[in-house]
């Protein structure tokens, strides 16, 4: 246990500043698959631990099998694509290997965690915490535009200002003092917001400071508040999401737009095209149909797209949900899959700060990737570590209650001697 917790410590110092403010630095690139393998060995050199395991015929250790086997069938659809776009896809076996390693990522991070559920001691949550705020302060003080350029945007502060908020929310003592300084770290974001951040602002307020017990998506209550707050989401992010996805879809001046465009190639024609198993990996909206630019690029005469021709390629990975059609119906189905899974599993966390930090989370990673890839990058192993985190509240609060059983049968042991 504190061999874990150690190691996510200083995993997640290091994460910080490395893979989300600093990873466009020539040696941070490759920090984040670095950390990725070693966070997946230590796991692997853990995994016959009592502590991860936990003890036989247990709450706990039906948790750690029910997780076990879901990562289970992870790797195995992940292998079953990867052999398919090897042997069938579209691009080159360098560009389905590159892409790979970006869908393990997010994944390993979650499994990985929920399986070694770290639990920090308050000395390793104080460095983490601290070690985040200096993190951001150092960013804003290397990028001090922020301040004085109004129209300035920056995804990077938004994902630090919010992860660092979400963190403070979650280590810290439940109070309204923290709830506030929680709020106000999630707001040094909007010193240079991008347009999505503004809906995350949305929801974290709402989540924090109105919601104030479990949502039922079954309930109509719960639809009404969600439709609500989604409809809050767009009116402070109209002006953005007008122009991507109603002009960009209908205006015929607008019509070739990168990220519009790919959206509408991916789900009205390529994922029809390549039913059921899409293209292969590596081939649609993701950094490596960039870095190897891929051949569908020329098909859906992309090419001719501003940003997303062969010598300039910066928005061919613009948003996450067009790159599903890489993996057909199929791949989208067990996507969807696992997180209606994510969703149940949410439901089930008793205690309402885990239970609104996660579901803030999902928010955050469901309203970003629209205009955004940072899920299969290391900008999103944040989220996925405070996924995991969260998920482990049942677990942890179940071993809370047996130590405070074994030493009340301790207690009632040396009585009865004493008698």
């Amino acid at each position: 246990m504190r061999q874990i917790a150690q190691f996510y410590t200083l995993f997640w110092v290091i994460y910080f500043p490395t893979c989300i403010a600093f990873n466009d630095v020539g040696p941070m690139k490759w920090v984040d698959e670095i950390m990725t393998v070693i966070l997946i060995a230590f796991t692997m050199a853990q995994m016959g631990s009592r502590y991860v395991m936990g003890p036989r015929r247990s709450f706990y250790r039906y948790e750690t099998q029910v997780v076990k086997k879901e990562a289970g069938v992870f790797l195995l659809v992940l292998a079953f694509f990867t052999g398919y776009s090897l042997l069938f896809g579209e691009n080159i076996q360098k560009a389905v290997l590159r892409d790979m390693v970006q869908w393990i990522r997010p994944f390993s991070v979650i499994y990985c965690t929920w399986l070694l559920n770290p639990r920090f001691t308050i000395g390793q949550k104080n460095l983490m915490l601290y070690s985040m705020i200096a993190t951001m302060v150092a960013w804003l003080f290397l990028h001090t535009e922020v301040v004085t350029d109004a129209e300035v945007e920056f995804a990077v502060l938004g994902q630090l200002a919010m992860c660092t908020g979400l963190a403070w929310y979650l280590f810290k003592p439940q109070s309204r003092q923290n709830m506030y300084i929680a709020t106000a770290l999630v707001l040094a974001g909007m010193l240079a917001p991008k347009f999505k951040y503004l809906g995350e602002v949305v929801c974290f307020v709402y989540v924090i400071f109105f919601l104030k017990k479990h949502l039922k998506f079954k309930d109509p209550k719960t639809i009404a508040v969600l439709v609500l707050m989604m409809a809050a989401v767009l009116f402070v992010t109209w002006s953005k999401f007008e122009k991507y996805y109603v002009t960009g879809f209908t205006d015929q001046a607008a019509y070739r737009m990168a990220r519009p465009e790919t959206y509408r190639i991916a789900f009205t024609q390529i994922l029809w095209d390549y039913f059921p198993f899409g293209p292969g990996m590596g081939t649609w909206g993701c950094a490596a149909a960039a870095d190897f630019y891929s051949p569908l690029l020329y098909k859906y005469k992309m090419n001719d797209v501003w940003g997303c021709s062969p010598e300039f390629r910066s928005f061919i990975a613009d948003a996450f949900y067009p790159t599903l059609c890489q993996l057909g119906v199929v791949g989208i189905f067990f996507f969807c899959w696992f997180w209606k899974r994510r969703l149940v599993a949410f439901n089930k966390i008793h205690d309402m700060r885990y239970y609104k930090v996660v579901l803030i989370t999902f928010f955050c990673l469901a309203i970003e990737q629209s205009a955004d890839t940072s899920f299969l990058s290391g900008k999103g192993m944040g989220y996925c570590m405070l996924i995991a985190l969260c998920l482990n509240a049942n677990r942890n609060a179940w071993m809370v209650q047996k130590i405070k059983e074994q030493r009340e049968k301790r207690k009632l042991a040396n009585v009865s001697e004493q008698a």
